[in-house]
């Protein structure tokens, strides 16, 4: 019976589970998960909130990261491990940092310390890391010559190589799942339960 109220409601529910998990990292959960993870205001809008645990293993998938810097040391970025910072809508992310000289070939091992806001970009439908800042490099046993240009270099290096850097891509059939179904994403938050994202009535047509 497809003119069924009944059918068209589930529909609807499971259209919902699926773009939601699309909108907040793009990872396919189960849609009756997705559709008990919902939750509704009063004024329309709906929302989902990404646990932190997907959140990094969403993240750590874009690591590891290299860079050569100054043409002498291939730097390395991996293992980041997560910190939600709801106080300022921000994550923070402590990350190694390994450093192997090209002429001798001798590893040095550190870390970086960087905190960075989410953003969902509605023009190619994706989630990027924005305002990226290094708080700290800490590289104790790097040699006393090198001090100096980790100390200058090292944090634009990380700030440049992360800021931008796309989390997930929405395909366009996706979005338009969304737009479809009646609603656009909204504004992307941190929780202390992980990643928020609003999915907020869609605006009327021309």
């Amino acid at each position: 019976m497809p003119n069924s109220p009944h059918i068209r409601l589930i529909t609807r529910r499971q259209g919902l589970g699926a773009l939601a998990g699309i909108a907040l990292a793009g990872l396919l959960i189960t849609l009756p998960a997705c559709a008990n993870r919902l939750s509704a205001g009063a004024d329309g809008t709906r929302s989902y909130t990404l646990p932190r645990a997907q959140l990094e293993e969403l993240i750590g998938k874009k690591f590891p990261q290299q860079r050569r810097l100054s043409g002498l040391i291939d730097v390395t970025l991996q293992r980041p491990r997560l910190q939600l910072l709801p106080e300022t809508n921000r994550l923070g992310t402590s990350i190694d940092l390994t450093a192997a000289e090209m002429l001798l070939g001798t590893r040095y091992e550190g870390r970086v310390d960087l905190d960075y806001g989410i953003r969902f970009d509605a023009a190619d439908g994706s989630i990027r890391m924005v305002d990226v800042r290094v708080g700290k490099v800490d590289f104790p046993s790097v040699p006393q010559q090198y001090q100096p240009l980790f100390a200058r270099a090292a944090p634009r290096m990380v700030e440049q190589l992360l800021n931008g850097m796309v989390l997930q891509e929405i395909k366009p059939d996706q979005l338009a799942l969304v737009n479809g179904l009646g609603y656009r994403v909204g504004e992307v938050r941190v929780t202390r339960e992980g990643l928020r994202v609003e999915l907020l009535p869609a605006l009327p047509g021309p």
